[in-house]
């Protein structure tokens, strides 16, 4: 058991963007038996994964300046922060139940293939911690096993059954085809992203009024270079950030303003050449995988189960994440019912903002009313997760962040298949104080 736990923790701790790539290269390898275009094309996506990764936490990180400014001038007292992944990792490495759950997810996806349940083949390791988070939950809860690995199960299968159903929506919007996220915290949000654009195509008049992303870049010609709308953002958010006293010293502010602008101009110019050289790599691997199966395995389509980092870098998930995550703090100081200060989970904003943006097209009203729907339901969530992830924290001699009175997680807490699945069990066994 202590042999286990090490080998998830080793696995854990690589993080995916090394895992992802090395996965690929050994079944790349296998199917085509071509090292040298293999090794190639693994270089291609480690680079790119590493520059997406480096790059989205500079531009998290850009954000914090503003992000303290809206906070001080709120009169919100909160009494949970966002503590990102130190909790969900607490949680799954302490649970005696992992290697249960990770056999009965890969034996799941193995017979929803062979009975066509799926089209999904899951290679994304590491995100089976989505999986073994909801499980640990249950288990340190009620102490039974069985329960908590059939939630697992049950959060599994809807994952699969909504990649398969959302994986055309990535062809069609970012070229990569064969591909699918099924990860919960993530592609559990697509289906709102779908029903508000249901909505919107049965309103007469409202339905033919598409706002593209890629149409906008086109129509505004230069102003659409990463360069420079990367510095009007930045000179915009720079401006805001320093909004209350901008007067009294306008040449400071203003100097200020343009570094922000010149600092997230960088980050503008530089993501879409990580995204370019992971595409390099990953478009002809997926390729070579997909010829295999339909030459030894299967004709039927099938897809492969990838981390949505590989999608986060792309510009419309970008230009909206710079709305999108000082709005969520905002929406934080207001929300009732919220008591969770976003925090270290606001990488998570991309990455949620995928599955906003990808079910439209790119369309900017219909992507940005999704995310102001979706944002809210996170934090409330996020809150209501907070006793629980809390007590699991300090039983395990946690320290608490001072002056705040629970912890809680934003990635963590972003499944809402397992949060209603928990709410629907709990009157039964009475699991939540």
């Amino acid at each position: 058991m202590a042999i286990t736990s090490e080998i998830i923790k080793y696995i854990i701790e690589i993080g995916p963007v090394v895992l992802l790539p090395a996965i690929l290269l050994i079944i790349s390898l296998i199917v085509t038996r071509k090292p040298l275009k293999n090794l190639k094309n693994f270089v291609f996506i480690f680079i790119g994964l590493v520059g997406v990764s480096v790059l989205l936490t500079l531009f998290v990180n850009f954000f914090n300046p503003i992000i303290n400014t809206i906070i001080l001038n709120s009169t919100k007292e909160y009494t949970t922060i966002d503590v990102g992944w130190l909790v969900s990792r607490t949680l799954i490495l302490n649970s005696p139940i992992s290697l249960q759950i990770i056999i009965a997810v890969i034996s799941l996806n193995i017979i929803m293939l062979l009975l066509r349940f799926t089209r999904t083949i899951n290679i994304d390791l590491w995100n089976y911690w989505g999986f073994l988070l909801a499980g640990s939950i249950v288990f340190a809860i009620t102490g039974i096993r069985w329960i908590a690995i059939l939630i697992s199960v049950i959060v599994a299968c809807i994952t699969l059954v909504l990649s398969d159903i959302y994986a055309t929506c990535i062809g069609n919007y970012s070229g990569l085809n064969g591909v699918s996220t099924p990860q919960p915290q993530i592609i559990c949000w697509a289906p709102v992203s779908h029903l508000i654009n249901t909505i919107f195509n049965k309103i007469p008049f409202i339905k033919r009024a598409h706002i593209f992303f890629e149409e906008v870049q086109y129509k505004i010609g230069l102003f659409s270079e990463p360069l420079i709308t990367g510095f009007i953002l930045g000179f915009i958010i720079g401006a805001i950030t320093r909004y209350k006293n901008f007067y009294l010293n306008p040449g400071s502010n203003l100097l200020y303003a343009f570094s922000s602008g010149l600092t997230l101009s960088f980050i503008f110019i530089l993501i879409p050449r990580a995204v370019n050289l992971l595409f390099k790599g990953l478009t002809p691997t997926i390729n070579d995988i997909r010829d295999f199966i339909k030459r030894k395995v299967t004709k039927r389509e099938l897809y492969i189960g990838l981390d949505p980092i590989i999608l986060a870098g792309l510009p419309s998930t970008i230009v909206l994440s710079v709305i999108i995550i000082p709005l969520t703090v905002y929406i934080s100081t207001i929300l009732p019912g919220s008591n969770v200060l976003p925090s270290a989970d606001l990488i998570m904003i991309p990455l949620i903002l995928i599955w906003i943006i990808t079910p439209s097209r790119g369309d900017i009203i219909r992507s940005f009313i999704s995310a102001i729907i979706v944002i809210p339901v996170i934090l409330w969530i996020t809150s209501s997760t907070g006793n629980l992830f809390t007590e699991f924290f300090l039983e395990h001699d946690m320290e608490m962040i001072e002056g705040y009175k629970r912890v809680t997680s934003i990635g963590g807490s972003s499944n809402i298949f397992f949060w209603i699945l928990v709410k629907i069990i709990e009157p039964i066994f009475n699991l939540l104080p």
